[in-house]
């Protein structure tokens, strides 16, 4: 990260052609001018981006190549935070792949429907399975490919709103790197939720969406070109971008329909501000004509979906999942920096057009024009304060809102840089220690991922990175010698922990469950927090299941719950002595009943068949 930093600045701190370098950028000397369009600049600037955005996507690639390194005997899955959640897309991209168009819950045996494949998962499985390329590949192949396409897609965003190059330039690394101060050692070792943003919430900050999840990359791709097309058509007046809006709003219904109603907050808002602030009523007139267009356009995705969640039991109790924002504070301080140079821009633009005016020469060198500053101050609020709607998914609306405060604060940076001749003077080293600060909880995100790795264990504490090599043959085996409606249930690992001098067994490791549905598109019974319904409420029978104390009765009752044709039992490690008293039916310390028969078994995994 700060490798990239430092190869990007230099070109990012060079004043345009025909300016010099070394006087103070004050009021005075006037030296936030707007530069003269031409070709060769125009390509110029646009080179710098690829090459900034490629060294972007890069940097993303480095933990998981550096943990594939070290996977000695066992298999690197190439996830890591939020690992969970990706076993469900890959799920998606399974079936997908082997032919569906509709996609189930795997991580559940309860009666279903179905609901329409995520179209975005729709394309990566039919790909994967055109191709043969495994899953994961595909995965990790859309995430560069639309994480590359996003950035761009930014930069085209803010040449619409910013007209200085200098500020465009600082605007896209800020947006590229930035975070917030969760890397503070108050905050960095304590448990998520209640601690800043920046630290816990990738969808929050762009790099850290670029570095974990295609969706997030795609969807934000998608937000982008909305906003960016819509403020197009307003601008110009044509309906064209309007209906390419639309169609950006569309599959984003389709794919993450959440983004769909923060997106409508944040453009209704602007609208209203327009409206008061244009003077011509033919105007007016047209920027909602343009708005219903693409909302009539992108409608029919978000109320299909909104259809199919409330006649679709088993995805409508995933959607209800609550996932609330945080403390507005810890918001506020996931952006940290940004958001306190952010609110100095919004100041600073305000005040310079009372002084001087709505047609203010000098702020429309920094900004393109009135309703550009209107537009990114609108975004950012308003995307978070959507973030607190009353609905079970708040937090998920909060991913777009770091785009306009990277924006809003690179345009602070460079106002507050003016006004001090002794910085402007050291530019250089002034933007490098800024983005660098900026850069400091993604940095640590990174290592502490590189960190969880070696341990084998992702955030969760419940997941690992690395499979072992048996539980994936004991996968195969399930595959090859199954239908597709047979489900299976690989038991959670089950540890001892003291409590008041007794001895109470838990829960220590969900991994192979997790990953099933995606590797092998069979259903669990239980592998995921949200998308098995009663998740923790099932753990306790999965646990009492290989307890030496559950009398046979007892078993086949849980077996008759689970609705499962296939077990797995991968806890096999000689040395976790635990586990032969959590576990002694397994670990061939006691006799195995007649209704499980064991039908494969290899150094790392036993698979058996239910018999009842």
């Amino acid at each position: 990260m700060q490798g990239l930093c430092s190869i990007c600045i230099k070109e990012a701190g060079k004043l345009p052609p025909n300016e010099e370098s070394s006087p103070a950028m004050s009021e005075a000397n006037e030296n936030v001018l707007l530069q003269p369009v031409n070709q060769k600049s125009h390509s110029s600037e646009w080179r710098w981006v690829c090459l900034v955005s490629l060294l972007t996507m890069l940097a993303t690639l480095i933990p998981y190549l550096l943990a594939a390194l070290q996977s000695q005997n066992r298999q690197f899955m190439w996830l890591g935070y939020n690992l969970d959640d990706s076993c469900v897309y890959l799920s998606w991209m399974r079936q997908a792949a082997e032919g569906s168009y509709r996609a189930l819950n795997l991580f559940t045996t309860e009666p279903q429907n179905g609901m329409l494949l995520n179209p975005f998962f729709l394309v990566l499985g039919k790909i994967a399975g055109v191709t043969g390329l495994p899953s994961l590949a595909v995965y990790h192949g859309a995430r560069l490919v639309f994480g590359f396409l996003l950035l761009l897609a930014v930069f085209k965003f803010i040449s619409q709103t910013i007209a200085h190059k200098i500020y465009r330039r600082t605007a896209f690394l800020f947006v590229c790197i930035g975070s917030g101060l969760g890397w503070l050692p108050m905050w960095w070792s304590d448990p998520a939720i209640q601690t800043p943003i920046d630290k816990w919430q990738p969808e929050a900050i762009t790099f850290l969406s670029l570095l974990l999840s295609p969706l997030f990359a795609f969807s934000l791709f998608l937000q982008v070109i909305t906003i960016s097309c819509l403020y197009q058509a307003q601008q110009t007046d044509a309906f064209k971008p309007a209906i390419v809006a639309g169609i950006a709003a569309f599959v984003l219904g389709l794919s993450h329909t959440y983004d769909v109603l923060s997106l409508s907050v944040v453009w209704f808002t602007y609208l209203l501000l327009q409206t008061v602030a244009q003077k011509e009523r033919v105007a007016k007139i047209q920027m909602w004509k343009q708005a219903a267009v693409a909302g009539i356009i992108a409608f029919p995705a978000t109320a299909y979906i909104a259809l199919q969640l409330k006649s679709e039991a088993v995805f409508q109790a995933r959607a209800n999942v609550e996932t609330l924002s945080p403390k507005i504070v810890y918001v506020f301080l996931g952006y940290g920096l940004l958001a306190i140079c952010g609110i100095t821009a919004a100041v600073l633009l305000h005040k310079r057009r009372e002084l001087h005016g709505d047609h203010a020469a000098e702020t429309n060198r920094i900004v393109q024009s009135d309703s550009a500053a209107n537009l990114l101050i609108v975004w950012a609020v308003m995307n978070i304060a959507a973030s607190y709607l009353p609905v079970p998914f708040q937090r998920k609306m909060l991913q777009g809102a770091h785009i306009p405060i990277a924006i809003l604060a690179a345009i602070g940076f460079e106002l507050l840089l003016s006004s001090r001749p002794q910085w402007s003077k050291q530019r250089f080293v002034v933007l490098t220690i800024t983005l660098i600060v900026l850069s400091q909880t993604n940095v640590n995100f990174v290592a502490r991922e590189m960190g969880n790795f070696a341990d084998n264990l992702v955030q969760t504490k419940t997941q690992r990175p690395y499979l072992k090599k048996g539980e994936l043959e004991a996968l195969d085996w399930v595959k090859t010698n199954t239908t597709p409606n047979d489900a299976v249930q690989p038991l959670p690992y089950i540890g001892l922990i003291e409590t008041n001098g007794r001895r109470k067994s838990v829960m220590t490791d969900a991994s192979l469950a997790c990953f099933t549905p995606g590797l092998i598109n069979r259903k669990v019974y239980w592998g995921h927090w949200g998308e098995t319904p009663d998740y923790q409420g099932k753990i306790p029978s999965l646990i009492n299941f290989a307890l030496p104390r559950t009398s046979d009765e007892q078993r086949r009752q849980i077996l008759r719950v689970m609705k499962v044709k296939y077990i797995i039992f991968s806890q096999k490690d000689p040395d976790d002595t635990n586990a032969d008293l959590t576990a002694p039916l397994f670990r061939g310390r006691t006799e195995l009943p007649p209704y499980l028969l064991k039908v494969h078994t290899n150094t790392d995994a036993d698979v058996y068949e239910i018999r009842l």
